[in-house]
């Protein structure tokens, strides 16, 4: 398979990626219909999650999220209602087999209304309208899920699009989906992100939009939002919330005198990502072992500790 660029830092709320996979292996298969870009996948959990953490995607498609989790050393969670591979379980998302509050982040890519056909099960919600046929009954349920399954201040992201088709009302998923999500969660951010994919570069399809006065979905909402739910002003930082401003520092300090550019810190992360983790958590272990209560009578002189004289 031939080599895909490597994994690009995204530092704005407009987000770009030049192929589906990265790296030398796919992640996922391009041929599912609807498939989830890498990229995005990547992106998000280098900036929520770190090493270990479990991460869900309750329409799990292809296992694009899981193949980027093997990548960053996360435990992934994948069910479908349609499982395309044996690592994916069979499950509704409206009714996750999980334990309350056992995830640490999630990450959700819906059907758009019933433009793509999925498995034709009855009970996937890709065979639900969004024009009054029961979709967002469909997603409130699964938010709801989702919500119940994640741990307080862990992340959530909804990766959708829009639904226009021709002669029929245009439905906002984007916002109507939004809406629903921050009823429960707090929201952090908006990203759009460009797609990319046969239908655009079909010239048909843009003589047709200009024949018809309607355009062609150029763009997804990737919606990111928090579990707080007591309120804690302490998670509306989100520095230490993943691997990605640590790692950041890590590689400054592993590279100076250098300007670590965005483009840099994809390349340094590429050639030496194992090493700046290793790195980082000798830093956390030291940073702990300083945090131990001192024994009992003992005072502290720089950095000797001594016990006081009877």
């Amino acid at each position: 398979m031939f080599k895909q660029p490597a994994p690009k830092i995204q530092t704005t709320t407009l987000w770009d990626f030049p192929s589906q996979h990265y790296g030398n292996e796919a992640q996922g298969s391009s041929e599912y219909i609807g498939v989830t870009p890498s990229y995005v996948i990547w992106n998000l959990l280098q900036r929520y999650t770190k090493p270990g953490d479990k991460v869900l995607d309750p329409m799990c498609g292809s296992g694009t999220s899981l193949d980027v989790c093997r990548d960053l050393k996360r435990e992934g969670f994948g069910f479908d209602i349609s499982p395309s591979r044996p690592d994916i379980k069979k499950a509704d998302a409206r009714r996750l087999p999980l334990a309350d509050d056992s995830m640490d982040f999630v990450f959700v890519d819906p059907p758009y209304s019933t433009h793509i056909e999925y498995s034709g099960d009855p009970q996937c919600i890709g065979e639900l309208d969004a024009r009054g046929g029961g979709y967002y009954e469909a997603m409130e349920e699964v938010i709801s899920d989702l919500y119940r399954v994640l741990k307080d201040g862990g992340y959530f992201a909804l990766y959708v699009s829009d639904s226009q088709a021709k002669g029929k009302p245009f439905c906002p998923i984007g916002f109507e989906l939004f809406f629903r999500m921050s009823r429960l969660f707090e929201p952090v951010d908006i990203v759009c992100v460009t797609r990319h994919n046969k239908t655009l570069k079909r010239n048909h399809w843009h003589t047709s939009g200009i024949e018809g006065n309607f355009f062609l979905r150029g763009f997804n909402y990737l919606f990111v939002m928090r579990k707080n739910t007591k309120g804690d002003p302490a998670l509306l930082k989100h520095e230490e919330s993943g691997m990605l401003s640590p790692l950041f520092q890590a590689a400054v300090k592993a590279e100076p005198g250098k300007v670590v550019t965005p483009e840099l810190f994809a390349q340094i992360l590429t050639e030496k990502g194992p090493e700046l983790e290793a790195a980082h958590q000798k830093k956390v272990a030291k940073k702990a072992a300083r945090a131990k209560p001192n024994p009992r009578g003992a005072k502290t002189y720089g950095r000797k500790t001594r016990k006081p004289q009877r």
